[in-house]
Parts: structure tokens; C-alpha cells; sequence
């Protein structure tokens, strides 16, 4: 299972000359099942667009490998060119930052020229931390309708 959002509108503006970065994130929902989250920024008519490109299972480990295979998998399903990515931005951890092993190392690979940075996402995730526990409560909730949604609309859509 794969899921995109605006698929062909937002892999039509990623085809676009300009360069564009991603932020990658892996985690893990609340049933335990790690999530790949690709988002794309972009120019748009003089305007800065992000959109979330990729949301994907890893029913695998989660390694630098899979994380990679999974993102090109889908660039090459989709005809993006990892050449006019230039710039990923990730959390912290090994699978992610790792140098050789890790997904910047191996997209630094295809993309020599692409810059790394710690992802706005992460530091975001990190300021968070100490809510206090009623707006803890509320993101637990939110997250458990969004994850109802979606595997309802993935039963509805495989009828």
C-alpha cells in the first residue's frame, strides 16, 4: 500500500527545472507500524509549496537501504529526477544521518551536490515534548482518527 497526496499535481511541479529539497521522516503510529513520510517543497508560481509526496509502510526493517530503496522505488515509478533534489533534511537517527549505511550517505551517492540538514519536522517534534498532558491527550486522539480514516478509506478503496 502506497499513499499519495495530489499525486500527479505535485510530481508535475517536483518535474518542474527548479530544485527542490525533502524532508524524510520515519516513525512509528500508535499500532506500532513504521510510517515513510517524503514531503517536497517547491517554487509555484513564486510561491513556496509543500506537499507530502510519499506515505509509505515499511513493513521491513527499517535500515538505510530499505529507506532509500522505498524512496527510489517510487521517484522511478513516478519519473522524478533525484538530480534536482537539492537538499534532505531528516531526524537524528542512524538509519537516517548515517554517513555510509545511512539515507543521507546513500542519496549523497546518486546526488553528490545535495546539502543535509536536521529537519524543521524534528525540531518541531522535539519543542513539543513538554506539553502538558491535556494537549497530549488531544494529539493521542487526533492521530487515532487520522489512522482511522485512513484504514477505513484503504478497506473502501479496495472493494
Amino acid at each position: 500500500m502506497r499513499i499519495t497526496v495530489d499525486q500527479q499535481d505535485d510530481n508535475h511541479e517536483v518535474q518542474r527545472p527548479t530544485d527542490w529539497p525533502i524532508q524524510v521522516d520515519e516513525s512509528t503510529d500508535v499500532s506500532d507500524l513504521s510510517i515513510l513520510l517524503v514531503i517536497a517543497r517547491y517554487l509555484n508560481v513564486n510561491e513556496l509549496e509543500e506537499n507530502l509526496l510519499l506515505c509509505y509502510p515499511l513493513t521491513k526493517r527499517c535500515t538505510g537501504e530499505d529507506i532509500f530503496n522505498a524512496i527510489q522505488d517510487y521517484f522511478c515509478e513516478n519519473e522524478i529526477d533525484w538530480a534536482k533534489c537539492c537538499g534532505v533534511y531528516t531526524d537524528g537517527g542512524k538509519s537516517m544521518s548515517g554517513c555510509y549505511k545511512g539515507l543521507r550517505g546513500r542519496i549523497k551517492i546518486v546526488v553528490p551536490h545535495v546539502t543535509q540538514s536536521h529537519c524543521c519536522i524534528h525540531r518541531q517534534s522535539l519543542a513539543a515534548k513538554p506539553l502538558p498532558e491535556s494537549l497530549k491527550e488531544i494529539l493521542n486522539q487526533s492521530v487515532k482518527v487520522v489512522n482511522f480514516i485512513k484504514a477505513n478509506s484503504t478497506v473502501t478503496s479496495e472493494r
